[in-house]
């Protein structure tokens, strides 16, 4: 694992207003690892994670000070293309999204944006996503089935396979098994561990435990500040 972080905190506030979500926080991230983001609800935890890729933008009052960098740029001091952050830092939500196409369409969606003149590619492409996602052997014979009708654990793991199709080099994820069956949940921490070897993985959890079997690193969230899991500031 090199040294050298691909997220990184430097004297960062964020806040809403004068609502502050986070005063004055550092924090760094390796490459290659799984970061869990902990703590109660309403702590900050998912504004954080948005502010990777900067989904909070257009939220009333939303404003950071300080050094955001995401693989060496600081993504809020200078001109920055939103377009290519997006594809490099892909985020998952804790609900997935399915757009009502095929399984196929649904994988290749983010492709057809931003690799449309590689369009030869895609069923290769999209068979590799699904296969990281450990999901091509239960759909590969029904590619053309309508996305919706997969169950809700399958329907993580292809969003997952969506964005992992566009090959971003951070992935963020917000609790993503908070709505699963205890298999399913599973499946994705699995899913979680085998993709750090390509991916730096950044996810947002309110459970200790599943933190401490998937994640390098644990961070919690609380009274505004990030500190690592036993409590110290990093």
């Amino acid at each position: 694992m090199s040294d050298q972080p691909v997220l990184s905190l430097e004297a960062v506030t964020l806040r809403y207003g004068d609502r502050v979500i986070l005063e004055n926080g550092y924090g760094v991230f390796p490459r290659n690892s799984v970061c869990a983001l902990t703590g109660a609800s309403g702590s900050g935890k998912s504004t954080l994670l948005r502010t990777f890729c900067r989904m909070n933008d257009a939220l009333p009052g939303f404003v950071v000070e300080g050094t955001v960098s995401v693989l060496g740029q600081d993504i809020y001091n200078g001109p920055v293309d939103e377009y290519t952050l997006r594809r490099r830092v892909g985020l998952i939500f804790q609900k997935p999204c399915m757009f009502p196409k095929s399984i196929y369409h649904n994988v290749v969606f983010g492709l057809r944006h931003h690799l449309s003149e590689k369009k030869s590619e895609f069923p290769e492409r999209a068979e590799q996503a699904l296969k990281k996602a450990f999901l091509w052997n239960e759909v590969k014979d029904r590619l053309d089935d309508p996305a919706p009708t997969l169950s809700q654990g399958q329907q993580q793991r292809l969003a997952i396979a969506r964005t992992l199709a566009v090959d971003p080099e951070i992935l963020l994820m917000d609790e993503p098994t908070s709505a699963l069956d205890p298999k399913s949940a599973r499946a994705i921490e699995e899913l979680i561990l085998s993709l750090k070897s390509r991916h730096t993985i950044v996810w947002v959890t309110h459970q200790v435990e599943q933190a401490r079997r998937t994640a390098d690193c644990i961070l919690r969230m609380e009274n505004r500040t990030l500190r690592v899991d036993n409590g110290q500031p990093i």
